[in-house]
C-alpha cells in the first residue's frame, strides 16, 4: 500500500458519525416543518470510498486513499430510512438498566468477550437466554475456538463461564436486609427477612442455605425481596442474640442476630 498520512479509521465509528449527522438533519427538518409547509430531505445516501484496508487479525480498518494513489478498494454504503417500529422489530433492544453487560464480568479474557459477542451475546440476559433455550453455548464456543486462527488456545474454563455472569450479577445486586419479623405459630415459628436482592432468579441449585445458632433450618420460600425460614421449637434463644446466617448463593452469605 502507498504511503499516505491519512489517519486510519473503524467503520463502526465511521458510520456512527454519519448516522449522528443525518439525526441532526432530521431535527433541523422537525424544526423547519414548523414554519415551512414544503422543505427537502434526504431519501437515500450512497457513498463510494476509495480505501485500503487493514486487518490485525482482530479488526479491520480503513485509510483513505490519496489523490492519486493506486491499489485502492472500493468501499460503497447505501443508507436508506428506517422507523422507530422497524428498530424494534429487527435489532437488538439496549441492555436494560438490571442486566449486565459484558464489560462488567469479571475473568472473562477478550477474545472471549469477542467471540461471545460474534454468535450475539452482548449481555448476561443474553446468556441466559440462550441457555434457556438449551443452547450449548460452551460447545459453540470451543468449536468457534479452535477453528479461529490467531487466537489464544487454552485458559479458559467454559464450565465456569456462566458462574462467572452469576458472580459478576450477584457483586452488583448486593443484598441487603431491611426488617426481620418472628411469626409464632402451631408447630414452630417463622422467620420473615424483607430486604432487597435477597434471592435472585439464577440462585443455584441448593441455594439458598440458612443455619440458625449453627443448626440447618429450613427455607419456605424465597425471592428478590423476602425470605422466609421455618424454625423448630427450641431453636430460637430467649434473652440472648441468636445467630442466623443464610448462604443465599455459592459467592454471597449474610450474618444476623436476632432477639427473640
Amino acid at each position: 500500500m502507498p504511503s499516505s498520512t491519512n489517519t486510519a479509521w473503524n467503520l463502526e465509528r465511521f458510520l456512527d458519525a454519519l448516522v449522528v449527522e443525518l439525526d441532526r438533519a432530521q431535527d433541523t427538518l422537525a424544526m423547519k416543518g414548523i414554519t415551512r409547509k414544503l422543505t427537502y430531505s434526504v431519501k437515500d445516501l450512497n457513498l463510494d470510498l476509495q480505501i485500503f484496508p487493514r486487518f490485525d487479525g482482530k479488526g479491520v480498518q480503513f485509510v483513505t486513499a490519496s489523490p492519486g494513489q493506486e491499489g485502492s478498494s472500493k468501499l460503497t454504503i447505501q443508507l436508506g430510512s428506517i422507523t422507530d417500529r422497524q428498530i424494534r422489530e429487527n435489532t437488538r433492544a439496549p441492555t436494560a438498566g438490571d442486566d449486565l453487560d459484558l464489560d462488567e464480568v469479571d475473568g472473562l479474557d477478550d477474545d472471549l468477550r469477542d467471540d461471545l459477542r460474534q454468535i450475539g451475546v452482548h449481555s448476561a440476559d443474553d446468556f441466559d437466554r440462550l441457555r434457556k433455550n438449551r443452547v450449548n453455548v460452551e460447545g459453540a464456543l470451543k468449536k468457534k475456538r479452535s477453528r479461529s486462527q490467531g487466537k489464544k488456545k487454552g485458559g479458559t474454563d467454559y464450565g465456569k463461564l456462566a458462574d462467572l455472569i452469576k458472580r459478576a450479577k450477584r457483586q452488583r445486586n448486593v443484598p441487603r436486609v431491611l426488617s426481620v419479623s418472628v411469626d409464632g405459630r402451631a408447630g414452630g415459628t417463622e422467620l420473615s427477612l424483607e430486604g432487597e436482592n435477597l434471592v435472585m432468579s439464577t440462585s443455584h441449585s441448593g441455594f439458598p442455605i440458612a443455619a440458625l445458632n449453627d443448626r440447618q433450618v429450613d427455607v419456605v420460600s424465597g425471592g428478590p425481596n423476602s425470605l422466609r425460614l421455618s424454625v423448630q421449637p427450641g431453636d430460637l434463644s430467649a434473652g440472648s442474640p441468636n445467630n442466623l446466617r443464610v448462604a443465599l448463593d455459592p459467592y454471597t452469605l449474610i450474618k444476623l442476630e436476632i432477639e427473640a
